[in-house]
């Protein structure tokens, strides 16, 4: 049995859904500064309290896939949609754990599709995030850079963003652009976790070496 089954299996004569809902909404503040592994712990205890809470599910993916426990995320994320199967978001996460298990076909065509997708902003914007991350695990810097551009104009404080859309230009040798880019990144928020990344990606930069991958 796995750490998340015990969560999911667990039957409940009654669910409380108002309690789990705190900690489905740390789980997602967590998730936003990315803490993934406390997003999962915060997860987990709202499964406890209500183990149908479809959110609760849908981002304890998320904190799965982000820490690179993409067979459990997959299991998480396929039963969901047993259930629910037009969750968009449950949708681009298994998009982006099919990418990272180099599926990149399957993924392509999930992720380009929950992209075109208008009744959940939010799973759009990381479809065509992931989509930049695909393109750019397949050395496709323009395409990658067309995504993260586009994931940046749709939301502005998307910092992450602007951290991958500089390692795209870095990578498609547009040095000075990146750098601008990752300013820009900073300058939004300079508390984020991925504004100082950013700035150490400017460093990097100067240094001639490439920043890391991160998402």
């Amino acid at each position: 049995m796995t750490r998340t089954s015990g969560a999911l299996r667990r039957v409940v004569l009654r669910e409380d859904h108002l309690g789990a809902s705190t900690f489905v909404e740390r789980g997602w503040n967590l998730i936003a500064i990315g803490d993934f592994s406390g997003a999962e712990v915060a997860l987990l205890q709202a499964l406890e309290l209500a183990p149908s809470d479809i959110s609760a599910r849908a981002l304890l993916g998320w904190a799965l896939m982000r820490q690179g426990t993409y067979d459990e995320a997959e299991m998480v994320l396929t039963q969901l949609l047993a259930d629910d199967p037009l969750h968009a978001m449950a949708r681009v996460n298994l998009g982006y754990v099919q990418m990272r298990k180099g599926e990149y076909l399957a993924a392509s065509e999930l992720l380009e599709n929950c992209s075109q997708q208008i009744r959940d902003p939010k799973a759009a914007l990381y479809a065509r995030f992931y989509l930049g991350l695909l393109f750019f695990a397949q050395r496709d810097f323009a395409g990658a850079e067309h995504c993260f551009r586009k994931s940046v104009t749709l939301a502005p404080n998307f910092i992450e963003g602007y951290y991958e859309l500089g390692r795209a230009q870095f990578a498609g040798g547009r040095d000075e652009e990146a750098r601008a880019t990752w300013k820009t990144g900073h300058a939004a928020n300079r508390f984020n976790v991925w504004g100082k990344r950013c700035v150490e990606a400017i460093r990097r930069a100067d240094r001639g070496e490439r920043a890391p991958t991160y998402s």
